[in-house]
């Protein structure tokens, strides 16, 4: 890869980059409001989901320590500076690959277990749902180790393993928030109106997969549109914090689902006449 080529991937690269790396900064302040919330609302969640939440959680802590540290050596250390040096991916690129391709898988493992739950155990369907998601972790190790070998942000931008990895990212997650629209809408169970709680269950969990579901399809696109393949960045950049986020909002949206349950519980007609003879007896 000569010289002439690779100042032109981190002009044209490394741009579009830093405004998805400002985005994603953005939703790891949000996806930190989340998680103390997920501490603070579900002490007594089970076991597996609080280690789930809290690798996730730390992954994409690192995460961002990496994509931070990256966009400090390339554009403020190497400001200016063409050396040869400069022009070799850091260790932070590689890592922030390997740390965004296993957030995504397990939240995609996640949310392959809500379907095999709201699909009453179709294994189809949860297989497709973790063969995909195993498939784009792959593609994902072998992207790292390929751009680890030539550290060369040419060679990143223009490896044939990208357009695998966006398609696969974008089938695993539109087969996800199809399976949850398909399978928790109303005339599925023989309920004519759902109630709030099923209506508030379905609008999250939609919301969220679909925000998911575009960020990965845009990523997808993008590669085949003329011109716009340095903005891949931007998608790929967010592509892990809305995994975060998306799994955060679910589960700390059970949170308000089990207030208004409360809310709605019959009064039972002894806790009345316990009160009342205690206060006749003062």
């Amino acid at each position: 890869m000569d010289s002439a080529s690779e100042n032109d991937a981190y002009v044209n690269g490394w741009g579009p980059g830093v405004i998805g790396y400002i985005f994603a900064l953005w939703m790891f302040g949000i996806s930190v409001g989340q998680m103390a919330f997920y501490l603070k609302a579900f002490v007594n969640d089970y076991r597996g989901i609080k280690v789930v939440v809290i690798i996730v959680f730390v992954l994409d802590l690192f995460h961002t320590y990496c994509t931070s540290a990256l966009f400090w050596k390339l554009l403020v250390n190497c400001h200016r500076n063409t050396s040869p040096q400069c022009l070799l991916l850091p260790w932070e690129m590689f890592a922030g690959i390997f740390l965004s391709s296993t957030i995504s898988v397990i939240v995609q493992c996640f949310y392959a277990y809500r379907v095999w739950i709201v699909s009453d155990k179709n294994w189809k369907l949860t297989g497709s749902v973790l063969v995909t998601a195993l498939g784009q972790y792959g593609l994902g190790i072998v992207i790292m180790v390929t751009t680890a070998q030539t550290r060369s942000a040419a060679a990143f931008f223009t490896s044939p393993f990208e357009i695998p990895y966006a398609a696969a990212s974008a089938i695993c997650d539109v087969m996800i928030s199809g399976s949850c629209l398909f399978y928790l809408r109303p005339g599925r169970t023989g309920i004519k109106r759902p109630s709030n709680h099923m209506q508030r269950l379905i609008v999250v969990s939609l919301q969220m997969g679909v925000f998911t579901s575009l960020v990965a399809v845009v990523w997808l696109l993008l590669y085949f549109t003329q011109g716009a393949r340095f903005w891949t960045g931007v998608p790929s950049a967010i592509l892990s914090k809305s995994n975060v986020n998306s799994m955060l909002a679910v589960l700390n949206a059970r949170k308000s689902i089990r207030n208004q349950l409360k809310e709605h519980l019959p009064v039972l007609p002894t806790i009345s006449m316990i009160v009342i003879s205690e206060s006749s007896t003062l």
